[in-house]
Formats: structure tokens, sequence, C-alpha cells
């Protein structure tokens, strides 16, 4: 037994890693999953969904994938969340590995996080903590170049035009600013942070064969999803 916790299966990923990239590494010995580490900075947004890089390419032998989990730290102190946990990277998937992450916080949440943490509505009172939307968004777009993101600029001014003219109400909707005057609940990370774990295991593939009466092959233990039949 002893030889056997030594030395685990394992399976061979041929993998390039950039510039910017770092290995998975194992953290223990006895670690299922390796993490996956940040490949550059990230601020991500209350509601944003997007695409982390980690800046390296592998290969897996036939008939393994890899699985994209969270990191269990990470899901209880933090709001991100990794939306198609478990995500699938196939044996024959050849393109640059990224995460995709989802930063779950809602600024709804705030009575009931103060609740929890009195100080918070005491840091919230500060000056310049609180902003119009159709102001931030306006904000937003004079703060990105043109030559940087010209799409996203012109979309936070067609935003803050359209709330002003048409949503007025909307638009003087308060938002909450943290430290960095950015929404409250926006998640902050850097390139060289462990962002998720990534497991390997092999898989079987399903040799369909065509069945007049499924149900009777075997027993039928009953109930639907989620029931154990009893």
């Amino acid at each position: 037994m002893n030889e056997t916790r030594q030395n685990p299966e394992t399976t061979t990923v041929l993998i390039r890693v950039g510039s910017g990239g770092q290995q998975p590494l194992y953290a223990t010995p006895g670690s299922a999953g390796c993490d996956l580490i940040a490949a550059q900075d990230l601020l991500l947004l209350p509601g944003e969904t997007r695409l982390l890089p980690l800046d390296f390419v592998m290969a897996l032998e036939p008939g393994v994938e890899a699985q994209i989990r969270p990191r269990s730290g990470l899901s209880l102190r933090t709001t991100l969340r990794l939306p198609n946990a478990p995500g699938t990277i196939d044996s024959d998937y050849r393109s640059p590995v990224c995460v995709l992450v989802e930063n779950t916080f809602s600024q709804a949440d705030l009575p009931q996080l103060i609740l929890r943490q009195p100080d918070l509505a005491m840091k919230l009172a500060e000056p310049g903590r609180r902003i119009r939307l159709a102001d931030y968004l306006h904000r937003e777009s004079n703060i990105v170049a043109p030559s940087e993101d010209p799409e996203t600029k012109a979309v936070a001014i067609t935003a803050a035009a359209t709330l002003e003219n048409s949503l007025p109400q909307l638009a003087g909707h308060i938002i909450y600013l943290d430290g960095q005057q950015n929404p409250y609940g926006t998640l902050y990370f850097k390139a060289g942070d462990r962002i998720a774990q990534m497991v390997f295991s092999r898989c079987l593939r399903a040799d369909f064969v065509p069945c007049e009466q499924p149900e009777s092959v075997g027993r039928d233990r009953g109930g639907g999803f989620g029931s154990t039949g009893l």
C-alpha cells in the first residue's frame, strides 16, 4: 500500500510553456490535482466572466482527459467561480490552455454582507466611495484609450448616453466602489497566483448499440434525477 502511495499511476503530458506561463505544480506528493498558475494580472468585475490565460500548450495521451476544477480555498474566501467546472480538455486539444472564471458577486448582496461585516458600512460611507451608474460609465470611457480598446470605449459612451436619455432612474443607480475605485466586489489576481487545479483521468468512449427496451436490462432502481429510488 505504501508503494502505491509513493508511486501513483502517471500519464505522459507533453507541454510547452510560454514566457509568461508556469508549468502546473503539485503542492504535495499526495495532491490529486496540480495547481494552475495565472499567466497575467486579472481584474474581474462583479458579474463578469472571462478567460484567464495560462500560457501553455499541452498534448495528452489518447484516452486521457484533463479536468479543470476550482480551488477550495478560493471558493471559500472569494466569489470566484469556474462556471463550467469541471471543464474538460480533450486529448486532441492543442490550443493554449485557459481557465474560464466568473465573479458571482452582486451589489444586491451588500445589505446581507453588511449584516455579517458591520464595519463595511463605515468603509462604503467614506468620501468618493459612491458614484452614479451613468457617471461611472462616462468615467470608464475616458479612462480607456481609443488605441487600446476602441470598441469598449464606444460601448461605454453609448451605454451612458442611453441611460441618461431613456432610463434616467437606472442612470442614477448608485454603485459603491472599493479602495481602488472599482465596483465593490471586484476581484484582483496577479500573474503567478494559483487560480485553479487540473486533474488527469482516463476516460471511456461509448459504443452505442440500438436496443428496443434498455429499461429491461439489469435491475431498474426506480426514481428520477436526484432520487435514490427509495
